[in-house]
């Protein structure tokens, strides 16, 4: 019997998706990234002699996706000797009748979840690893409600595409409940949904976690992107996590400048020079600024939208809409006339 099992967890990799933000020219590139990235997960499977790759939802793009995508991703799969791999379709690529995951055989060491909670026993490991798909665009009942697994030694793991209520949740998802999770009585519950690392988490004795997308696609996604590395024994549990993206996202606070050739020296000002090792921005140093004028206007708007959206009152949100029209006039995009 094994005295340990270890793990790697990840998900959000949505492979053809067109949505990353920033100059349509990035798409190419950042795709490129997504695969490297891909790939970086894969030969850590095999460096860290992972037992099980789990996959929580959302590999795929399901409007986009291309068959010889999926079939890319399946034969990488088979390569991986002695790794059992785990998915879990999820709220961008649900297990319906045109699904991706219906487009290949999957090799013999992949196991794809299907609607309701089901599971497999690895005997060897003296484990069980449950799990729910998703079968359609949302979700209509609480994966964890009235599930309880059976206390004894051995360990109990479940991939679910789902996030923990926090009062501000997804419409269409139903979130799990911090009782609902303690009372499982599970050993570890590979979560996922959100796009940003949230760290480990425990309720009762089950530990928990969304580890995010492996790599940034948005301004507004802050943080750290990769993969969790877990180890969980009789005695004691590790979890390392491990970023792997290949671009990042910075933000820099400047004064406003009205010669936008000094604001796109500042904003490359301390940038790390590209290599092969470092997380580099996404701001490459060669079209500094080309992408500083690009991107300006947007997260010059993002950061009023969400003034806006925190306006107390009519005069205050006036007041940062007016502020918005001020500032896009001021960095070249016109002055913004009201209709009437």
């Amino acid at each position: 019997m094994a005295s340990a099992v270890r793990f790697l967890h990840c998900a959000g990799f949505r492979f053809d998706s067109p949505s990353w933000e920033g100059p349509p020219e990035w798409q190419k590139l950042r795709n490129q990234d997504l695969w490297q990235t891909f790939e970086a997960v894969l030969s850590l499977c095999l460096t860290e002699k992972v037992d099980f790759l789990f996959l929580t939802g959302n590999l795929f793009e399901q409007e986009y996706v291309r068959k010889e995508t999926v079939a890319r991703v399946a034969e990488s799969f088979a390569k991986l000797d002695g790794v059992r791999i785990f998915i879990t379709p999820g709220a961008k690529d649900p297990l319906v009748i045109t699904s991706a995951y219906r487009l290949v055989v999957w090799p013999p060491n992949v196991h794809i979840f299907s609607g309701s909670i089901s599971y497999v026993e690895i005997p060897s490991l003296q484990a069980i690893v449950y799990g729910a798909g998703w079968t359609a665009y949302s979700q209509e009942s609480s994966f964890l409600d009235g599930f309880e697994v059976e206390r004894d030694e051995k360990f109990r793991f479940m991939l679910l595409h789902a996030e923990v209520d926090s009062g501000q949740n997804t419409a269409g998802l139903i979130p799990l409940t911090l009782e609902q999770i303690a009372s499982s009585g599970l050993t570890y519950l590979a979560l996922g949904h959100k796009e940003v690392w949230n760290g480990i988490q425990k309720a009762g004795e089950t530990f928990w976690a969304d580890c995010g997308s492996p790599e940034v696609r948005s301004l507004q996604q802050k943080g750290p992107h990769g993969v969790l590395l877990g180890e969980i024994g009789k005695e004691s549990c590790q979890f390392e996590y491990r970023e792997l993206a290949q671009r990042r996202y910075m933000e820099k606070v400047l004064p406003l400048q009205a010669d936008l050739e000094s604001l796109a020296e500042k904003i490359t000002e301390d940038m790390p020079a590209p290599n092969g090792e470092d997380v580099v921005s996404l701001v490459e140093l060669s079209a500094a600024k080309r992408v500083a004028y690009s991107i300006l206007p947007q997260v010059f708007s993002d950061k009023i939208q969400e003034r806006l959206v925190e306006a107390a009152n009519t005069e205050t949100y006036k007041y940062w809409e007016m502020v918005r029209k001020v500032g896009l006039a001021a960095i070249g995009q016109g002055w913004e006339e009201d209709e009437n």
